[in-house]
């Protein structure tokens, strides 16, 4: 019994030995390539399903609402333009336009079409800041992106003015004339300004006031600063200032500033009005053609305006919605650059004026 068991142990040892032997005396097996990874569809394949997994929004081609603020003022007339021209050379949009006619309820009504009609992003142009939250509400529900012109609305990219530095170089060009031609004396100041529009266009005219007061040797007291809804028209700039001068038949020597060109037309037909014309030196903001054409007359009394270039924001406005849709990163605010213009640099800023041929 024990013998056989050892027979057995011995039978097994020398296989094992054999085996061994037989392994390291074998030529060497040719080495094995690791496994190679499954080749990867082409770049072109692959890119629509990576772009819709990172950027639902991204298409070839485009429906933009655009909201103009107006169709009654020549500086929107100019936007809206722009806009146009700049949809049509980029060769994929289709824009959807509206008029928001300067009301805030119409705006809300027109954010409530743009939606039914599928629009993939919004350029809105509103006056009211009140109705800002509602439309942008029903705009992040459809995930639709929205960039926001001169008014900002919460949640979507502002566009437009460097508000108060714009107004500070209109302030400080009015009281630079001031001294020049006033011996430094003014004896009242009329803010022909747009409380429904919130704070950001406000900056516009605190920096109008302050470019002035700041620069004065003797600032003009409080009581003597008239604020008055303009309702960003001509027609109310007229009848508020026309109701204002009678209150002050003492003061000679007025600046008025104003939030866009029409506001200060109609400034200046009331001082006309009331037969008036030399107390006033007005400064605004815009410089359209409106404006350009006011401050090239001969004895004007719009001194000049900071420009906008309205006729350029398409250039910046149709690439910045793309590029949202596109899920590229903007920033919170894209200012323009501003230049105040007045008689003496008019040709200089903008050649093609008839007073410039």
């Amino acid at each position: 019994m024990a013998r056989s068991k050892y027979s057995k142990f011995a039978v097994i040892v020398v296989s094992m030995l054999l085996v061994a032997f037989a392994v390291q005396c074998a030529p060497p097996a040719a080495p094995v390539a690791p496994a190679e990874p499954a080749a990867a569809p082409p770049v072109a394949e692959q890119a629509p399903a990576d772009a819709a997994a990172a950027c639902a929004t991204a298409k070839d081609s485009y429906k933009i609402g655009f909201a103009n603020l107006t169709e009654t003022i020549v500086f929107t007339q100019l936007v809206r333009q722009g806009i146009e021209d700049a949809a049509k050379k980029a060769g994929n949009i289709e824009l959807v336009l509206a008029d928001n006619k300067l009301d805030g309820a119409t705006a809300l009504a027109n954010a409530d079409n743009f939606i039914l009609q599928g629009v993939d992003g919004v350029i809105e142009f509103q006056t009211d800041e009140k109705f800002g939250n509602v439309m942008m509400d029903k705009f992040r529900q459809e995930n639709i992106p929205v960039i926001a012109i001169d008014i900002p609305m919460p949640g979507a990219t502002f566009f437009g003015a460097d508000n108060y530095r714009a107004g500070y170089m209109a302030g400080e060009a009015a009281s630079k004339w001031v001294k020049e031609n006033w011996e430094g004396q003014v004896d009242a100041i009329l803010v022909l300004e747009l409380p429904q529009s919130g704070p950001i266009p406000a900056a516009r005219m605190q920096g109008q006031v302050e470019g002035l007061q700041k620069n004065l040797a003797n600032p003009v007291p409080e009581e003597m600063v008239f604020r008055l809804d303009s309702k960003n028209t001509q027609e109310e700039a007229f009848r508020v200032v026309g109701d204002t001068l009678p209150k002050i038949p003492d003061a000679k020597h007025i600046v008025a500033v104003h939030i866009n060109e029409g506001t200060a037309l109609g400034t200046i037909a009331a001082f006309d009005a009331a037969g008036r014309q030399d107390q006033l030196i007005a400064v605004s903001q815009g410089a359209d053609p409106s404006g350009q054409d006011e401050m090239a007359k001969e004895g004007s009394r719009l001194l000049g305006s900071t420009a906008y270039f309205a006729e350029r924001y398409g250039d910046y406005l149709i690439p910045s919605i793309i590029a949202a849709l596109e899920c590229k990163p903007l920033p919170p605010a894209i200012y323009v650059d501003h230049v105040f213009v007045s008689k003496d640099n008019l040709c200089e800023v903008y050649p093609e004026h008839a007073s410039c041929k």
